[in-house]
C-alpha cells in the first residue's frame, strides 16, 4: 500500500473530520443512514465499549435522551478529538474515519493499494480552478433584453455580465418554462439587489458559530457569508454546493461570487429544494419559505414575479 507523509495524514485527518462534521451538522434530525451505523460502531471502538445491541438504534446508547441531529455532531466531534490527536503514524482509526467517510459521501471502497484519505479529496487546485462545464442552451429562448426589462434598476455592465451565465444556468437546471423561469427571477433579484450583488453587505459576523450552518471553526461566519445570487450561507452549504458544482468552495470561498458559480449555485440550490415543482404550481409562498427561512421581503418577491410574468408571459 502507498504511504503518506506525516503532513499528507495531518492534512487528509481535518479535512475528513471537518467534512464529516459539516455532513452531519447539515443532515440535523433527518432519518437514520448507513453512515450512522457504521459512525455507532467507530464510536464503540473509539472507546472501548462493546458492539451495539441488536435491539438498539445507533447513538440510542451511546448518547440517550438527545435527538439524532445532536448524536451526530457529538460522535463526529469525539471523532474529530481522537483523530486528530493521533501520532503522525497511519493508524487503525484513520481507515474507521475512511469508510465513515465513504459511506457519508457514497464513495466506492476504498482498494486495499490506497491509503486512507487518498482520493477522498480532489486537490484544492484542482477543484478551485474547475470551469463551468458547456451547457447546451440553444433551446433556451430569454434574450438579454428580457433580462434588462425585469432587472430596470440593476447595473447594466452587470447584466451584461451575468446574462450568459443566467442564460447557462436555466439550461442546466431544466429551467425551461416561462413560469419557472419567472418564479427562479423573482427570487434571485430580491435575494441579489436586483442583481447588483454578488455577495451580502454585512460582514457575516453574526453566522459565527451557527452549528446548523456548520460554521465550527473560528472565522467561519466571515468567511462563508451569504454569496452568489440566491446568497449560499454557511461552511456546510458551501461544501455541499462546491461538491455538487466540482469547485472546492471551502479553501475558496470567494470563488462563489464570480459570474458563473453565482448563478449556478443558485440554480444548484433551488433544485436540491425542488422548487420548480412549486413554480409549476405557481406557488410563491412555497418557494420564499423554503429560500428564506420566512417571508422576510415578500412584497418585493412579488413584485419582481409579476415584472417577469409580465416580460416572459408566464
Amino acid at each position: 500500500m502507498a504511504s503518506l507523509t506525516p503532513a499528507q495524514l495531518q492534512t487528509g485527518r481535518k479535512e475528513g473530520t471537518d467534512r464529516l462534521l459539516q455532513l452531519f451538522t447539515s443532515w440535523g434530525d433527518r432519518d437514520l443512514e448507513t453512515a450512522d451505523y457504521k459512525t455507532d460502531e467507530v464510536i464503540r471502538k473509539l472507546n472501548g465499549k462493546p458492539a451495539r445491541p441488536a435491539a438498539k438504534l445507533p447513538y440510542a446508547s451511546l448518547y440517550p435522551g438527545i435527538a439524532i441531529g445532536e448524536a451526530r455532531k457529538k460522535a463526529a466531534r469525539l471523532i474529530q478529538q481522537k483523530v486528530t490527536a493521533l501520532p503522525t503514524t497511519l493508524s487503525p482509526e484513520d481507515g474507521w474515519l475512511d469508510e465513515v467517510l465513504r459511506i457519508a459521501l457514497g464513495k466506492s471502497d476504498r482498494s486495499n493499494d490506497t491509503p486512507p484519505y487518498a482520493d477522498l479529496f480532489e486537490s484544492n487546485a484542482k477543484k478551485t480552478n474547475a470551469k463551468t462545464p458547456k451547457v447546451d442552451s440553444s433551446g433556451i429562448n430569454f434574450t438579454i433584453n428580457q433580462l434588462f426589462d425585469i432587472l430596470t434598476s440593476a447595473d447594466p455592465d452587470k447584466v451584461t455580465l451575468l446574462y450568459p451565465h443566467v442564460v447557462e444556468t436555466l439550461a442546466e437546471f431544466d429551467l425551461t418554462t416561462p413560469l419557472r423561469q419567472a418564479h427562479f427571477l423573482a427570487q434571485l433579484c430580491h435575494e441579489s439587489g436586483s442583481f447588483n450583488y454578488l455577495e451580502e453587505l454585512a460582514s457575516g459576523e453574526d453566522y459565527e458559530g451557527r452549528d446548523d450552518l456548520g460554521n465550527v471553526e473560528e472565522g467561519d461566519g466571515v468567511r462563508f457569508k451569504g454569496r452568489g445570487l440566491i446568497q449560499i450561507t454557511g461552511r456546510a452549504n458551501y461544501g455541499d454546493c462546491g461538491d455538487a458544482l466540482g469547485v472546492d468552495l471551502i479553501a475558496n470561498p470567494e470563488r462563489l461570487s464570480d459570474p458563473d458559480l453565482a448563478c449556478r449555485s443558485a440554480g444548484w440550490f433551488w433544485n436540491t429544494r425542488n422548487l420548480s415543482d412549486f413554480a409549476d404550481r405557481d406557488d410563491v409562498d412555497s418557494i420564499t419559505y423554503r429560500i428564506n427561512g420566512g417571508y422576510n421581503g415578500y412584497d418585493d418577491r412579488l413584485y419582481y414575479l409579476d415584472v417577469a410574468r409580465g416580460v416572459l408571459g408566464a
